[in-house]
């Protein structure tokens, strides 16, 4: 065998060796693309399924904060409405208060 010939079958060699690294590079490029396939299509899932959550969640809060709201404004029409007849209770009392004085001093 000549130096042509051994650096032929050489460069053969590392040909063959670099196109099988090739196919195993390429297989395992398939195969991490399809886990992150599958990575995505589970976490879109996820997402999903939380904003649903987050959706009914919202809803949710959206009642509270009406049903807090008015609430609130019942309360303060309350309070007005305590207010006024304590008022009127009063005033009949001094109303009577100075009647009975005054038949009292007469």
């Amino acid at each position: 065998m000549t130096d042509s010939d051994l650096t032929h079958a050489i460069l053969r060699e590392i040909r063959d060796e670099i196109r099988a690294a090739n196919t195993n590079l390429s297989a395992k490029i398939d195969a991490t693309n399809d886990r992150l396939d599958r990575t995505n299509t589970s976490l879109s899932a996820k997402i999903d399924a939380t904003n649903a959550r987050l959706d009914v969640t919202n809803e949710r809060l959206t009642l509270v904060e009406h049903t807090v709201s008015d609430a609130a404004s019942q309360i303060v029409l309350l309070a007005r409405y305590v207010k006024n007849k304590h008022e009127t209770a009063i005033e009949d009392l001094r109303e009577r208060v100075t009647r009975l004085e005054a038949k009292a001093s007469g």
